[in-house]
């Protein structure tokens, strides 16, 4: 068997594959929240009636004291914090993307593979009606050489019947030629006969 030296479409399409998705130690490790799970998130809420100002012309609210430098720094955090979280979801995104180009490769692999299989399909039937063109030809030169053998057949009848007048005249001719040679000899020996009775004839008169 010849040894390959071209890489199928198939086996291209399948290492590109390879090249755009992260191997087996690079993969993301992803841990879902089961679909059953018991855990429950609990977000935070805030409740204006546990902060309201009692005394509207004093600091009576209850809530915590923060410097201006002190928020500004918090503020500056949760602003980064929220950051990440934009770029998590964008990753997010981005691997569901890329599964889902991954989804599309492996559905063309798969009509690749059909279509090779349709193209091996039309190659045997290609060679099935090629033999069967093959076999035409054997049938129809069989038959030609069939007629040849009937047409020298038909030459012959004819000479033979052609013959067969001639053969009837040959043989008429013959049976008259013999029965004149029969009608001679008769005759000769009549004659014969005879002149052997007047041989004998006169032989008694000169006794």
């Amino acid at each position: 068997m010849a040894t390959r030296t071209q890489k199928t479409k198939l086996e291209t399409a399948q290492e590109k594959l390879k090249d755009a998705v992260p191997s087996s130690q690079e993969t993301v490790n992803l841990n879902p929240t089961p679909v059953n799970s018991k855990t429950v998130h609990t977000a935070a809420t805030f409740e204006p009636s546990q902060y309201i100002a009692s005394n509207l012309f004093a600091d009576t609210s209850t809530l915590p004291r923060t410097t201006r430098v002190e928020a500004d720094k918090a503020i500056q955090s949760i602003s980064e914090k929220r950051e990440t979280l934009r770029l998590v979801g964008a990753n997010l995104q981005l691997n569901t993307d890329a599964y889902k180009v991954g989804s599309l490769s492996e559905k063309m692999n798969q009509a690749n593979i059909i279509f090779q299989s349709d193209g091996v399909n039309t190659q045997a039937k290609i060679v099935g009606f090629e033999n069967a063109n093959v076999n035409l030809l054997i049938a129809q030169s069989k038959l030609g050489q069939t007629q040849e053998k009937l047409a020298h057949q038909n030459i012959e009848l004819e000479g033979l019947q052609s013959e067969t007048p001639l053969r009837k005249l040959y043989w008429t001719a013959k049976l008259s030629l013999i029965e004149s040679r029969i009608s001679q000899v008769e005759l000769a020996k009549f004659q014969l006969d005879a002149k052997i009775g007047a041989i004998e004839s006169e032989a008694e008169s000169i006794e």
